[in-house]
């Protein structure tokens, strides 16, 4: 069993139309949501889990993940809540900005109870970002999610991806991001997260990786942008470059990556157990340049779902 159960939110990118950012079109999103439809489209199977309000943008999220043949049977209407939006604006070289409209949000109203309805026999891998660790309740489920998962020896994903402008105090980030590491196999950083995490625990960047493999990570996958990404193991340290392209949009390309290289971890040398290949360079090397590739490939279409890669884009 490969599957992926993807946590998180499913949101609207309203996402502008044209280079001057005057006009936006609804496009369903969300980076826990991107990296499910990225899994899937891959030739993987993967689940959506999250909460949506009773909405006409609601029917177009759940249409848009069963488009792509996402399992929404862990897709949560809640009642009387709306759901998520974001405006994505972007520059002159395609990168974006954010801003949320996420106040008592579908999204953020999942509960423990809706997380004990997953049938954790099922799968192969949890992935989760750092928006549900926003606030209090959230967070809560996020815990109760990650404790379950890593108590069936599932493989758990940290795409922490952080959002500052949805923390109501940024001197949270650190200490919520931190608690999640000891359930964690697998995380993801950007240079810029890295540097904001490190500052915040008064240590360097490097001290701050090590801290994250004592606690338990065995892989830490570091990307830069355009710059070579890297990826951290307590006995090898890998650098790879990634493709040169020019950018049309970079919103899901690091959903895209490390959908990428949750696919290639589990349906490449299916010989061997998962653990083998989490601690083996030249698999995790592998998982790296695919990721990368997949990430490139996101960058070279507007939105996020339909820019996502398929399996034969990669390969030619």
């Amino acid at each position: 069993m490969k599957k992926l159960l993807s946590f998180g939110e499913l949101l609207i990118d309203m996402l502008p139309v044209d280079n001057d950012n005057s006009a936006y079109a609804p496009i369903p999103g969300g980076a826990p949501a991107n990296v499910a439809v990225g899994y899937q489209k891959l030739g993987g199977d993967a689940y959506f889990c999250g909460g949506m309000g009773n909405d006409h943008f609601a029917s177009q999220l759940r249409h848009s993940l069963e488009h792509y043949q996402v399992d929404t049977e862990y897709l949560f209407t809640i009642e009387k809540a709306q759901t998520a939006l974001v405006i994505v604006s972007l520059d002159e070289v395609g990168e974006r900005s954010f801003n949320f409209y996420r106040h008592n949000t579908a999204d953020l109203l999942v509960t423990k109870a809706h997380i004990e309805k997953i049938n954790w026999l099922a799968l192969s891998t949890f992935h989760f970002c750092s928006n549900t660790l926003t606030h209090d309740n959230i967070n809560m489920t996020t815990l109760s999610a990650l404790q379950a998962a890593h108590s069936h020896n599932i493989l758990v994903s940290f795409d922490v991806n952080l959002r500052y402008s949805l923390w109501s105090d940024t001197a949270d980030i650190a200490k919520r991001v931190f608690a999640c590491y000891r359930f964690c196999d697998v995380v993801k950083l950007s240079a810029d997260e890295l540097t904001f995490l490190a500052k915040q625990t008064t240590t360097s960047p490097l001290e701050y990786i090590q801290s994250l493999l004592d606690e338990g990570v065995t892989l830490v996958f570091l990307t830069d942008g355009a710059n070579p990404a890297k990826v951290y193991h307590q006995t090898f340290v890998i650098e790879q470059a990634a493709p040169f392209i020019k950018p049309v949009d970079t919103t899901c390309a690091g959903d895209a990556f490390i959908a990428g290289v949750l696919y290639h971890l589990n349906h490449t040398h299916t010989e061997l157990e998962l653990t083998e290949k989490l601690n083996s360079s030249h698999y995790v090397k592998e998982a790296l340049n695919f990721g990368l590739k997949c990430g490139s490939k996101a960058c070279l279409v507007k939105g996020a779902f339909p820019a996502l890669p398929n399996k034969k884009a990669i390969l030619d």
